[in-house]
């Protein structure tokens, strides 16, 4: 009786860590598995398609992307930037114009590259040398140095009013804030961000950095 008592006891121990493995290797692998996933959800990226105009040259283009890459990675390190693709150049139409021929519609240029995106995370950056303008100020046609519809991922920028052309990366990075970062302009209207508003009166060579306050807004 003792010895049948013994062997129930033992079988039971042995059922019942067999029993603790099998619930700790599934507790395991749903670990693995959530935690995989958050890294994937929590990994923000986007993908560079840039847009050149006119006259707007590729190496040109080229240049402009180098320098927002890389002030990417340095004021927005949370954000990987997996591709950047200088897209063969486009003429500015005659339909994209304002009613006056004068100028070009920067939200019919935007309205026609929408169509650039293909996938998630592309964000579309159209320049040109040509003056572009908007609806702004109480006016229809005010010129422009860029437009972008924040979260969109979409924006076009001119050199037009930009006298220092060394620093026209400055006026892409301040339109991707709004576009793909979802960033206002400024709260403190500090002079040395990016995404301070100019006003129509751009200081580009105090631009330094991308302020704590706008820091903290992104929108990732």
């Amino acid at each position: 009786m003792k010895h049948q008592l013994l062997y129930m006891v033992t079988c039971a121990l042995v059922l019942g860590c067999l029993a603790w493995s099998c619930r700790n290797d599934k507790g395991i692998k749903k670990v693995e598995a959530d935690s995989s996933a958050e890294v994937e959800c929590t990994s923000p990226h986007c993908r560079l398609l840039i847009q050149p105009y006119g006259d707007f040259s590729n190496v040109r283009a080229q240049k402009v992307a180098d320098e927002l890459q890389k002030n990417l990675a340095t004021y927005v390190k949370e954000l990987a930037v997996t591709e950047v693709r200088v897209l063969p150049a486009k003429p500015l139409t005659e339909d994209l114009m304002n009613d006056a021929k004068t100028r070009y519609r920067a939200d019919n240029i935007l309205d026609k590259q929408a169509s650039l995106q293909s996938q998630k995370g592309d964000v579309i950056i159209g320049l040109t040398d040509c003056d572009i303008s908007t609806d702004a100020h109480g006016y229809d046609d005010w010129g422009i140095l860029g437009l972008s519809y924040t979260g969109k991922s979409n924006c076009v920028i001119s050199t037009f009013r930009v006298k220092d052309k060394t620093q026209f990366w400055k006026v892409v990075l301040h339109e991707f804030g709004h576009s793909f970062l979802g960033l206002n302009h400024c709260p403190n209207n500090d002079p040395q961000c990016f995404m301070v508003d100019c006003n129509g009166k751009p200081d580009l060579a105090k631009e330094k950095y991308l302020c704590e306050a706008c820091s903290k807004s992104i929108r990732l």
